[in-house]
């Protein structure tokens, strides 16, 4: 068999400031044993590479570090880029679809595009496809993981998490030794607009696709990925840069089974500017993003509030933590701060049994605490009967309902406070410096629609953790925008 190989190289210059959608096109006469992709850029201040097969499936992705890379793709996983996905390279007409957002308006990007047979490809520069195939040619390849000593108990995770395919230091083997060690049950990575194609796998940690959808005016997550997004049109317009085009993004999200979780929406730069987005489209709110990065305890007080007016709509948004980890276990946003590490805060779930469907459907209920470290274990009983948080109460419209909330506390070091909220009022506090248990205990009657939260702060009024609501009397809620919501705080 004769030897081949064959190079295209593209430069685009001069490109306008701000987002845009680049598209190549290379054809192969034949199939190949793999395509390389070199990959340059100045000036812009974000970029993402998305390639697509003949077929139009998106098979490698590539997301911009600011020097020159090489990515691979080929028929075998270890063949392969990290985010690829392997299998035949057949002949036809390939895409390179990029992402570009400019600085001004002599940026540049450049393409050099190989393929081969009968030849090895030169290494790739960035780290190769390792684990369980996630992501197959046939499309979603979910894993399903078995699962130890599973059975009914809160289970406790982290839902905002970032690796080497995208801009995380982290690689996945790095990324779940140190979840292990933070004793996280599961994990869900969410790269920014991409998704993994493989995971190392593990007998103590659930591991979960997910995503993080990215643009200039907001970012969200999307947990339990099973198919692409429609990020940009086939006529290069970038859906996810206008309100309409990202709720029908969400929607599309909403169509997999996934859960769709608005990420820090008061954190700047990175905050939600959306301002005709459907919130109803959501499940979740991420209320706390990583605790050790500048301005993230400010904007979790004001992502309360938000959580609490879109609770006093009708909209009952489940409340998530995530760490939102970029950098390796011994790093600081901070010279000489805290490490920003998986698990912190860690988002709780209360589960059935351990499991992909068990994990996103609880979410989905509100059956959530998050928290920097200690552990509550609320145990919650409305007229004899034992619930959980994001449960209704069912109460008589003549007849006083009895409400006991309890709450223990493991790991708690330091004195402080629990705060019972109703209707996003305080109605109770109890002073805390021991496991407790701290009880509460009142009576709801009536036909009137309330919720009633927990939050524990230190003494001085930091947040230290929050459980989602019980509630009575739901109201509806079919629509509610960004700006109007916003408009009542």
């Amino acid at each position: 068999m004769m030897s081949t190989v064959i190079c295209t190289e593209v430069r685009e210059a001069s490109l306008l400031p701000g987002p845009s959608l680049l598209t190549y096109s290379f054809s192969m006469k034949e199939p190949m044993d793999w395509i390389s992709l070199v990959i340059t850029y100045e000036k812009l201040d974000w970029m993402q590479v998305f390639v697509k097969d003949p077929g139009g499936f998106i098979r490698m992705q590539y997301t911009g570090k600011k020097r020159a890379e090489r990515i691979l793709l080929g028929r075998l996983q270890e063949n392969c880029s990290i985010g690829s996905v392997p299998g035949d390279v057949g002949a036809g007409t390939w895409k390179a679809e990029v992402i570009a957002y400019a600085r001004d308006e002599d940026s540049m990007f450049k393409l050099k595009w190989m393929h081969g047979k009968g030849v090895s490809a030169e290494s790739s520069t960035v780290p190769i496809a390792i684990g369980i195939p996630w992501v197959t040619l046939d499309g979603d390849a979910r894993y399903e993981q078995e699962r130890l000593n599973c059975g009914a108990r809160w289970y406790k995770g982290d839902f905002h998490m970032h690796t080497s395919l995208s801009d995380g230091k982290q690689s996945p083997e790095q990324l779940m030794e140190s979840s292990l060690r933070q004793q996280l049950d599961f994990i869900v990575v969410t790269e920014h607009n991409h998704r993994h194609t493989a995971w190392p796998s593990h007998d103590r940690l659930l591991a979960l696709p997910g995503m993080e959808v990215t643009a200039t005016q907001g970012h969200w997550n999307v947990l339990g990925i099973t198919d692409w997004l429609p990020l940009y049109d086939e006529d290069g317009t970038l859906t996810m840069e206008d309100s309409e085009g990202m709720n029908r993004i969400i929607a599309a999200a909403r169509e997999q089974g996934a859960v769709c979780s608005l990420n820090h929406p008061y954190l700047a730069p990175w905050d939600w500017r959306f301002g005709r987005a459907e919130l109803s489209l959501f499940h979740a709110i991420e209320i706390w993003n990583d605790p050790t990065y500048e301005g993230n305890a400010e904007a979790a007080e004001r992502a309360l509030m938000l959580w609490d007016a879109c609770w006093a709509r009708g909209l009952r948004l489940a409340g998530i933590g995530g760490s939102d980890t970029h950098l390796l276990p011994y790093e600081s946003y901070m010279e000489g701060g805290p490490p920003s590490l998986a698990g912190d805060p860690a988002t709780y779930v209360y589960c059935d049994e351990l499991s992909e469907v068990q994990l996103l459907d609880a979410v989905k209920k509100g059956r959530c605490i998050v928290s920097r470290g200690p552990q509550l274990e609320p145990c919650i009983y409305s007229g004899g009967r034992q619930i959980l948080p994001g449960d209704q109460v069912s109460i008589d419209a003549q007849a006083a309902v009895p409400i006991r909330y309890s709450i223990a506390i493991e790991g708690i070091k330091e004195k402080g406070k629990l705060i019972w909220l109703l209707n996003g009022l305080p109605v109770f506090e109890a002073v805390v410096n021991e496991d407790g248990p701290y009880v509460y205990e009142t009576e709801w009657t009536g036909e009137a629609y309330r919720w009633l939260r927990v939050e524990l702060r230190s003494e001085y009024g930091t947040l230290l953790a929050f459980i989602n609501p019980i509630y009575a009397n739901p109201i509806g809620c079919s629509s509610l925008t960004w700006e109007e919501v916003n408009a009542e705080l």
